[in-house]
């Protein structure tokens, strides 16, 4: 198998140590075998690709070296929004809820509403959220404050109702000892009777 010299052994090493990515070792590792004289098979079978797999990989990195090991682009569904509308979309959530969303915090449902109002596009609930996640939002966010809430009152309230604030927990069951009027003897059993 013929492998260009983009880059050194040594380099293809230090690569294979620092990646973080197990498909791009697994990759690299591909790479290594066939540089040091390896066959298809022989390196198929160290890696537990098929054969084809290697071919494949190899050919990508005779053509384009480190970076044909890559993972290439425009896999999955693209997005519903251009880069204009993303730009657009994104200032719209970092202005937060406006006078006419009626709501504290902009929640899913809201931003569906805005997509569909604002943009034109009609997305179901979780495709909304698979276009956040794409756009680098977390849904995971700490629930706003009112700004008219009080935090000594709500200091207070913790205090009088918090579980770990009230009196010690007492078991159901009473360990008392048995009141049973039996007496038992220890009896002493001999071998021969």
């Amino acid at each position: 198998m013929h492998v260009e010299s983009h880059c050194t052994i040594d380099e293809l090493d230090r690569r294979i140590a620092s990646s973080k990515c197990a498909r791009q070792r697994q990759r690299l590792r591909v790479i290594r075998w066939a540089l040091d004289g390896l066959t298809a098979d022989e390196v198929a079978r160290q890696s537990k690709l098929c054969r084809r797999q290697v071919q494949k990989w190899v050919q990508r990195f005779n053509q384009a070296g480190l970076d044909g090991l890559n993972d290439r682009p425009g896999r999955g569904r693209p997005t519903p929004l251009s880069a204009e509308q993303q730009v657009q979309f994104q200032a719209r959530l970092a202005a937060g809820p406006t006078a006419d969303d009626h709501v504290c915090a902009l929640r899913g449902v809201d931003l569906q509403r805005i997509l569909a109002q604002e943009f034109g596009i009609v997305r179901k609930l979780s495709s909304v959220y698979h276009l956040l996640h794409a756009l680098g939002y977390a849904s995971l966010v700490p629930r706003p404050r009112h700004e008219q809430a009080d935090p000594q009152r709500q200091e207070a309230f913790l205090k009088r109702n918090c579980p770990h604030n009230s009196r010690p927990f007492k078991p159901l069951i009473r360990r008392s000892v048995s009141k049973s009027s039996f007496k038992t003897k220890h009896v002493s059993v001999s071998k021969g009777h």
